[in-house]
């Protein structure tokens, strides 16, 4: 006892010189605590609650002081730590381990220094795990770390444990320890059959050592195979994106596994959803593709490559450098387009650097109207040579090379100022966050005798009307659909059609959003709208009248519904049930059933004489198994969403002769 109270005034002179309001660690609001007190946060409901005595017992009256710390902790630490004092009593019968580790805690939040005592005490006396683990985590956020060797006893005695493995992370920020923890989180990192045990480990090393920490995983992932080498994979795209692709291109020629395969190509054809490394994005990652393409044997594989191959656009550029630094970059991209034989003629590529090497004068002298003609020049002459195929001459690009070129110089454009305004009509088309987006096409009407004509593309995603007529019609072509406006000013004038963001959700029975719906939209054909993610998918459309279909367990439902009105369509399912009764009309078990949508498929099996599936509101066959016997009936969810069959008594007389 005589050594536990010299320790504990050791630890009191170490933290003495703390600002006394200064938190020791940090706690956070969490949706738990929320619920706890009801939803309601506000001062005067949780002052309520601490002075309600009959709510001292009662988890709400913890979760209440919390929130009132970290919201007013400041002005409110007194009140909050006399309401709390008595869980600190430890003659109090009602005495809990439990709740003296609450109010250490959030002691220890308002700043109070005795909460270092308070942890150390649970440390040496409680006979709960989880609390010294707890406690001794709180202690190394107060930089206090003096219990090295119980956060070792329990790694090496319990296999290393989740919460072990992140404590010694933190132990190996000290010198004293940093070898130590460093072998013993490496050996996790080597030797672990559970990956997630082996991610942890290298967290842990990365609190001190994050290039070391990478390198390991990296050892490890290349020494592995199977599914435990690709969730290594997963953990090294979030603690090392950069070397991502390089990664990609190592495996996979060396996985077998399709299936394991496929999750090594990022689909990056979708611009508006892909944020993983832009290294995927780049032209040594599009080259691979190309290389791999021919190699690949799997189907399951080859549609995303051609996708991504075909589909790709380049990342925008960076906009925290300088203009000049992004000419030099896409004059950069010019050879290495010509080095990998997405552009011909060494000729071509020397013209379209000396353009680049213009616009970059310009700019230094102070001509950044000059610099935009320039850029544009070069975006032009490449696009042409991209579009003329019928030309004999050497030149060429291709659609890789075009995309890298047009892209990278059309970010640089909208950094340039925009020229003087065009006397024309210019028509343009924004996204709903009023991003400009390039429109499929912009066609006018005149006159009846003139027809619908296409208007000029002006390569920048803007179109020109040029007429003399001082009204026209105008009808913007976007995702194979349009729009009309009629009697627009056509002299010196702009336009703006703007999409909607289109979001289709897909809800249950009981109203909550679920995956995985895939969802079409009707525009000439039916189209590809995508997958819903955390029940919903969206994608910008033209704020008009559209068709859309939810395919979900094999079965689909059509609705039709104009955006203009209200962008959010929903598909709601039923739950549908299927009972089997006796003859009596009692629920019965051991039925088993199908439904059918394009094949039988798997329903379920009765529990208490119902099987229960989630089905969107369409008509449906069933059939019911029972007694090595089938039994098909047709129904409609949408006006019943409960299916029975019966079954009959059979009873056989067996005579005397």
């Amino acid at each position: 006892m005589k050594y536990l109270i010299i320790k504990f005034l050791l630890i009191f002179l170490l933290f003495v010189n703390k600002s006394f309001s200064q938190s020791l660690w940090n706690i956070e609001v969490t949706d738990n605590l929320i619920v706890c007190v009801g939803g309601d946060t506000s001062m005067s409901t949780l002052h309520s609650i601490l002075v309600t005595d009959s709510l001292k017992n009662d988890l709400i009256y913890g979760c209440a002081a919390e929130l009132l710390a970290i919201y007013q902790g400041e002005s409110e630490k007194d009140f909050i730590l006399d309401k709390l004092k008595f869980w600190e009593n430890k003659n109090d019968p009602n005495f809990s381990w439990f709740k003296y580790f609450e109010y250490q805690k959030i002691a220890g939040f308002l700043g109070d220094n005795s909460a270092i005592l308070g942890m150390d005490t649970i440390i040496n006396f409680s006979n709960d795990i989880n609390l010294r683990e707890n406690a001794i985590g709180y202690l190394v956020q107060g930089r206090y770390l003096e219990y090295y060797g119980i956060v070792k006893s329990y790694f090496l005695n319990q296999s290393s444990s989740n919460d072990d493995i992140l404590l010694l992370g933190e132990y190996g920020k000290d010198e004293r320890y940093k070898n130590e923890v460093k072998l013993l989180l490496s050996k996790v990192i080597q030797d672990s059959t559970e990956d997630f045990k082996v991610y942890l480990a290298t967290i842990g090393i990365s609190k001190f050592d994050s290039v070391y920490a990478v390198q390991l995983l990296d050892d490890r992932f290349r020494n592995s195979n199977g599914t435990f080498r690709r969730n290594l994979f997963e953990y090294l795209s979030i603690l090392d994106p950069r070397n991502q692709m390089e990664r990609s291109m190592w495996v996979i020629p060396r996985e077998i596994d399709e299936n394991l395969r496929f999750d090594y190509i990022p689909l990056i054809y979708n611009d508006s959803t892909y944020d993983g490394p832009k290294e995927y994005l780049s032209p040594t990652w599009i080259k691979f593709m190309e290389y791999w393409l021919p190699n690949e044997t799997s189907k399951l594989i080859k549609v995303p490559l051609i996708l991504n191959i075909r589909e790709f656009i380049p990342p925008k550029i960076n906009t925290t450098s300088s203009i000049e630094e992004n000419i030099n970059y896409l004059t950069n991209m010019v050879d290495t387009v010509y080095t990998y034989s997405w552009l011909g003629d060494l000729a071509f590529s020397n013209e379209l650097k000396n353009i680049l090497t213009t616009a970059k004068t310009n700019l230094q002298n102070g001509d950044s109207l000059a610099c935009r003609v320039q850029v544009k020049a070069f975006q032009t002459l490449m696009d042409n040579v991209y579009k003329d195929s019928l030309n004999t001459d050497a030149r060429f690009v291709t659609i890789e090379g075009w995309k890298f070129l047009y892209w990278n110089a059309q970010y640089i454009l909208d950094r340039l100022p925009e020229p003087p305004a065009n006397p024309n009509l210019v028509v343009n088309l924004k996204n709903s966050l009023g991003n400009q987006i390039p429109a499929s096409n912009v066609m006018y009407y005149e006159s009846a005798a003139g027809g619908w004509k296409d208007a000029v593309n002006n390569g920048d995603g803007t179109f020109t009307v040029i007429t003399t007529r001082p009204t026209v019609s105008i009808r913007v072509f976007y995702e194979y659909a349009s729009l009309q406006a009629d009697n627009v000013n056509a002299q010196n004038n702009s336009y703006t059609f703007t999409t909607v963001n289109a979001a289709v959700q897909l809800k249950n029975s009981l109203g909550n959003l679920i995956d995985v719906g895939t969802v079409q939209y009707y525009a000439g054909a039916w189209r590809t709208f995508g997958s819903t993610s955390n029940g919903v998918a969206y994608k910008e459309l033209l704020p008009i009248n559209y068709s859309f279909r939810m395919i979900y367990e094999y079965g689909s439902l059509d609705k039709q519904q104009n955006l203009l009105s209200d962008p959010t369509v929903i598909f709601q399912t039923v739950n549908a049930a299927v009972q089997l009764k006796n003859n009596l009309g009692n629920l019965i078990d051991g039925g088993s059933v199908q439904y059918y949508s394009g094949a039988w498929r798997t329903f379920g099996t009765t529990s208490n004489g119902v099987a229960y599936k989630e089905l969107l509101p369409i008509n449906y066959s069933f059939r019911m198994n029972y007694e090595y016997v089938s039994k098909d009936k047709q129904q409609n969810l949408s006006t019943n969403p409960v299916v029975d069959f019966n079954t009959v008594l059979c009873s056989v007389k067996v005579s005397k002769t």
